[in-house]
């Protein structure tokens, strides 16, 4: 397994872009150090060397770099492989289901009225940001929205530092939007703290540009300015980010949903639609009262975006919030996973702006969240453990990545010269002490296994209060 602990550019080249499991988030062209890939109709294409390949870059196959792999969220380690770096190993990290590790999982809604009209179902994600934008916990968030410059039901990357603009950003139009790519502006702006939104196939590249041992970086050729400015790019953008809200995410939809099916065959203008949702079909709502329906199977079969095929994350399992309105009426399901997510909800809490319900008096809204996170995690198809995509992968190991970086440089640095690369590295942050353990394979608690021939899955009932099925703090 050694060999997957270095994921170079030419491997997501060729297994992830090449191999079609591209998501698009952009975070690639985003951390790289030395402009050698940009953004194009939606891909990483590498425009440094016209004649050269495509998965060509002089700097990973001379010196050494490869932060745009490293943060890739197509390959290894995936999802389900970051659990011990992101939330820590065993029990710490709280409790864990099929949706992922977390602390408190309950139903919210927000009491503010106009919120609660512009929002998705309860309006939480749009109140939490306005929350932390009054408080001056964030300077601002990054979100998709559709401004006055783009076209109707096609929203693009924004960063949102006021009110008015939080709120024109509610809402979702289930169309791919880059939001990584609004990382350039948040350094741009200089934005100290943020709060980032995105689907889970955003979420996880923010999560491995945080997690991800910098060790990787040290080369024997190469100078500790070169390895410093590296690290920056892999660990700059994260820093800036306060905290991570992620959404609920089965697939979005290719354009076509919007200018065929919808604007050509049902004849419903796209400057005339206020909001999307999805409720077992995809309801479109007019700004004139009207709502058009086309049935979910429909839209999934014709117009899903073949690159969600590769994802098995539904409900955001790397972000500190996940939030999603699966099986509710006008109501957010809401995952606290990290400690910082437990002290964000706390104080947000007691403002007294939202409405709080266990997980227990949502049974609905449960057995949805059960259904369509194990449907999801089962849906990508079997492929290489470079791409994450084998089964019995093991949860990566920083300390084995550190572990890696020294033998390489075993005989070729003075010790001197590996401590001054290594500092460039790591800069103000601890190395790794030692490798740590893990146990690949492990069942989820609490799962109840595959049912027999024939059988009928039996869903666990929600969770109690002291199981974290309620918000932190809960006397109810």
């Amino acid at each position: 397994m050694n060999l997957l602990n270095h994921n170079s550019f030419k491997d997501m080249m060729n297994d992830v872009v090449d191999h079609g499991s591209c998501c698009e988030c952009g975070s690639c062209v985003v951390v790289c150090p030395h402009n050698v890939i940009e953004y194009i109709d939606g891909k990483p294409k590498q425009t440094a060397k016209e004649s050269a390949a495509f998965d060509f870059c002089g700097v990973s196959e001379g010196a050494g770099c490869d932060v745009c792999a490293t943060a890739c969220p197509r390959l290894w380690p995936r999802e389900s492989h970051l659990k011990d770096a992101v939330f820590g190993p065993g029990p710490e990290r709280g409790f864990e289901d099929i949706f992922g590790v977390f602390k408190h999982i309950f139903v919210a809604r927000t009491k503010r009225p106009d919120l609660a009209e512009a929002g998705q179902d309860g309006g939480i994600v749009t109140a939490l940001l306005a929350w932390a934008r009054e408080t001056g916990r964030i300077d601002g968030a990054v979100v998709s929205a559709v401004g006055a410059e783009d076209k109707p039901c096609f929203p693009t990357p924004k960063v949102v530092t006021t009110y008015d603009e939080i709120k024109s950003s509610a809402g979702s139009w289930y169309t791919y939007c880059a939001n990584n790519l609004a990382l350039n502006e948040v350094e741009e702006r200089d934005l100290k703290q943020v709060a980032f939104v995105g689907v889970p196939c955003q979420i996880t590249p923010l999560r491995k540009m945080e997690h991800m041992d910098p060790s990787f970086l040290v080369r024997d050729a190469k100078k500790p300015k070169i390895i410093g400015r590296q690290r920056g790019f892999l660990r700059g953008y994260s820093d800036r980010v306060a905290f991570s809200v992620g959404l609920f995410c089965t697939e979005v939809f290719q354009p076509e949903l919007m200018t065929e099916r919808i604007e050509k065959q049902m004849g419903i203008p796209l400057t005339e639609i206020r909001q999307f949702n999805v409720k077992g079909e995809v309801l479109i709502y007019r700004k004139n009262g009207d709502i058009g329906r086309i049935p979910l199977e429909e839209a999934m079969h014709e117009y899903q975006r073949p690159e969600c095929k590769h994802c098995g994350d539904f409900s955001a399992e790397m972000a500190d919030i996940a939030c999603g309105g699966v099986g509710t009426d006008r109501a957010t399901i809401v995952v606290l996973r990290t400690e910082k997510a437990v002290e964000i909800w706390r104080e947000f809490q007691a403002t007294g702006e939202v409405e709080v319900e266990p997980i227990k008096d949502n049974k609905r809204a449960w057995n949805v969240l059960l259904r369509l996170a194990r449907r999801q995690r089962e849906r990508p198809p079997i492929g290489t453990a470079r791409g994450g995509a084998a089964p019995d992968l093991p949860q990566y190991d920083k300390g084995q990545d550190r572990a890696l970086a020294l033998s390489r440089l075993t005989g070729k640095l003075s010790p001197a010269e590996v401590e001054a690369n290594l500092a460039a590295a790591y800069g103000d942050e601890s190395a790794p002490p030692e490798i740590m353990g893990y146990i690949a394979g492990t069942p989820i608690p609490g799962d109840p296994g595959d049912p027999g021939a024939g059988e009928k899955r039996k869903l666990p009932p929600p969770l109690s209060p002291e199981a974290g099925g309620a918000p932190p703090g809960w006397t109810g």
